[in-house]
């Protein structure tokens, strides 16, 4: 008897519980108290989950080619990469981000300071670019990044970079929640947690990293309970047209 549609949802349960405990580990509003307690706990379920899904994980058979290394993909990964059961673990990985990024979305749109006069945006680029007397460090510690701030601030960039800022962010979150282009949405997520990082805004940016890298890794299942499921095969990949969704390999 198939047991995976049982499986899959207490997976998916699963999953949106271990996502909840990260969001409450990130929110401000959080007790003290219970903010390492809801990470652990969420680390600790997702870690759970995951192992439960491997030991009914069996993948297929890779031959590499001559111009490959003859080394066999580490399970795990390889589920996480392929694997349909995969889909519902990233279900709550999924919501959590979607919840992060279309929250910090949604305040900037909603903000004039963000979508009309872009200040808010000027105001964080100054703070960045800022150099405070020493010993004190400034906030860019790569001399680079922070010219290139400068120059976008020197240029008026900031009134129409707000606007890529704000609704970038929704677009984010957006992809996150309904599953739909998330190896772009992932992508892009990255991209915008390393400009704060580099620009000295730690926040939740390690931690949001962290877990887009995951879904970054699983983009072909990760959208699987999502829009990409019926929207990627008929996309397809730049490098393989119509082919980006194709059923994962089966055991012989």
């Amino acid at each position: 008897m198939d047991n995976r549609p049982m499986r899959q949802a207490v997976v998916a349960v699963a999953g949106l519980v271990g996502g909840y405990l990260l969001y409450l580990s990130a929110n401000p509003e959080s007790q003290f108290g219970t903010v390492l307690p809801a990470f652990w706990a969420g680390v600790i379920l997702f870690a759970g989950v995951a192992g439960l899904l491997l030991r009914y994980y069996r993948p297929g058979i890779d031959v590499p080619s001559g111009d490959e290394v003859d080394l066999s993909e580490w399970r795990f990964i390889r589920f996480l990469r392929y694997g349909r059961d995969a889909a519902p673990f990233y279900l709550g990985l999924r919501l959590f981000l979607a919840w992060e990024w279309l929250e910090a979305g949604w305040h900037k749109v909603t903000d004039p300071a963000w979508v009309q006069t872009g200040d808010a945006l000027r105001a964080y680029w100054e703070r960045a670019v800022a150099l405070p007397a020493p010993p004190a460090r400034p906030p860019i510690t790569y001399p680079a990044y922070r010219a290139f701030i400068q120059f976008m601030l020197d240029n008026g960039w900031y009134p129409w970079f707000a606007d890529l800022v704000a609704w970038g962010e929704v677009l984010i979150g957006l992809g996150f929640l309904l599953g739909g282009l998330i190896g772009f949405a992932a992508f892009f997520a990255l991209l915008m947690n390393f400009a704060f990082l580099f620009a000295g805004t730690t926040s939740s940016n390690p931690m949001l990293i962290m877990l887009e890298v995951v879904v970054l890794v699983g983009w072909r299942v990760a959208g699987w309970w999502g829009v990409d499921r019926f929207l990627l095969p008929r996309l397809g990949t730049p490098w393989a047209r119509g082919a980006a969704a194709r059923e994962p390999p089966s055991p012989t």
